[in-house]
């Protein structure tokens, strides 16, 4: 397979995708619905943030 350069990747990309951050609005929740998908498929849950701080348990070595 041949290695393709940026030019020629972005020159497939669909002409209502800009590469201005304007269309932001309307790539993230396609991206959003794109990773819902994939795990989904994948059968792993989707990494939330952490509630709180993350702190060590009392007793563990500390570098």
């Amino acid at each position: 397979m041949a290695e393709r350069t940026k030019d020629q990747t972005v020159a497939e990309l669909p002409s209502w995708v800009s590469q201005g951050s304007a269309n932001l609005d309307v790539v993230a929740p396609l991206r959003a619905r794109a990773c819902d998908a994939l795990y989904a498929v994948l059968g792993s849950k989707r990494r939330r943030a952490p509630a709180g701080p993350r702190l060590m348990s009392r007793g563990i070595e500390r570098c």
